[in-house]
């Protein structure tokens, strides 16, 4: 198996530990190990070290090398400019084709939170023996917990079949966030799980699909394909990149397909989406308080506390979020850690945009 990992996206919502220049998948937030670094290893000895691939901005290319310092060379693409999973995935895809058409390659975030890893590897495999099977389509569907209105959601369908004593289904629909009374609705039936962002096809099938579906990036793709191992490839790429359109897989792709499984899965996941889910994972105090760094608190309650250099000191706080970066100091209530978006809205409007 391939992995083709994800690693573009700002994070922002993870601000002021998640910069432009450095966003969260780069951080280590709840072990000593970062993101991506935690993404790659919980794969192994699933997906070889020669069959990882992972795509992030151009300017992200040191990060990448230091933290993945044995990612073999071709096996990094730096993106000119962010154009969403679409054209990420493709130019993944295309690599790894010329090696191998028949290749089964697993498309992965590098920024979620996976716990239950042995479980996890063994639902890629079965995926993987599906994804081998013909042009099919394998997608992780992660089993709600509660009504969120922040994931897209897979409606499955009521037939299954059995392999290796994991269940698969046929996936109906992707459904975009839906509003609370919708995400109620959707909990409250089985036939529906969260969109994780996993897939799993075999390199030929993807392409296929990108020719049916997305012919605009396919030829553009067919091009970079030509372009590689010659004087022109640098050039080539930085061009097709402008010429991309800005769009998702699941829009491009996935809502057109056919032959798409969902496994649904129960894998401790997370997608560290807030500092609220930050919050979540971590251990906490007898208080109910979450603390990474140097804290002293009194009457402090269910909070996060998280600073890398400096001691943080509490009085009365209760269902908090404080966040040091040592430049920056974030403070809000755990309910609004959403918001976070509209406040860095206000820092480019006043123009504190070193702080992004």
């Amino acid at each position: 198996m391939y992995a083709a990992i994800i690693a573009g996206g700002s994070g922002t919502r993870l601000w002021p530990s998640s910069r432009l220049d450095k966003p969260k998948q780069f951080h280590s937030l709840y072990s000593d190990k970062t993101l991506l670094q935690e993404t790659v290893r919980r794969l192994d000895p699933l997906v070889q070290q020669d069959n990882t691939y992972v795509i992030a901005g151009k300017g992200h290319e040191k990060i990448v090398r230091e933290q993945l310092e044995w990612l073999p060379q071709g096996n990094y693409v730096g993106e000119p400019v962010g154009k969403n999973t679409a054209p990420a995935v493709g130019v993944i895809a295309t690599l790894i084709h010329r090696k191998d058409p028949d290749a089964v390659i697993l498309v992965t975030p590098a920024d979620h939170i996976i716990s239950k890893e042995k479980h996890f590897r063994r639902l890629l495999e079965v995926a993987e023996k599906i994804a081998k099977e013909g042009p099919n389509i394998v997608t992780i569907g992660i089993k709600p917990t509660y009504a969120s209105t922040g994931y897209g959601y897979i409606q499955m369908s009521e037939s299954r079949r059995t392999i290796d004593d994991v269940d698969v289904f046929e996936a109906l629909n992707f459904k975009e966030k839906p509003d609370q009374k919708t995400a109620e609705e959707y909990v409250a039936s089985w036939s529906y799980v969260w969109n994780s962002g996993m897939f799993i096809w075999s390199a030929k099938t993807i392409m296929d699909l990108y020719r049916d579906y997305a012919p605009d990036i396919y030829k553009l793709l067919i091009r970079y394909d030509g372009a590689i191992g010659t004087p022109d490839e640098a050039k080539v790429f930085d061009e097709i990149y402008d010429a991309f359109p800005s769009i998702s897989v699941d829009y491009a792709i996935l809502e057109h397909a056919k032959n798409i499984s969902v496994i649904p899965a129960s894998i401790g996941w997370n997608d560290l989406g807030s500092w609220s889910s930050v919050y979540e994972i971590m251990d906490k105090d007898e208080d109910g308080n979450a603390v990474t760094g140097d804290h002293v608190g009194l009457d402090t309650h269910n909070s996060l506390i998280y600073s890398k250099d400096r001691l943080i000191a509490t009085v009365g706080l209760d269902n908090m979020i404080v966040v040091d970066t040592g430049d920056v100091i974030l403070i809000l209530p755990s309910g609004r850690s959403q918001d976070i978006k509209g406040l860095l809205e206000e820092l480019k409007k006043e123009g504190k945009t070193r702080y992004l």
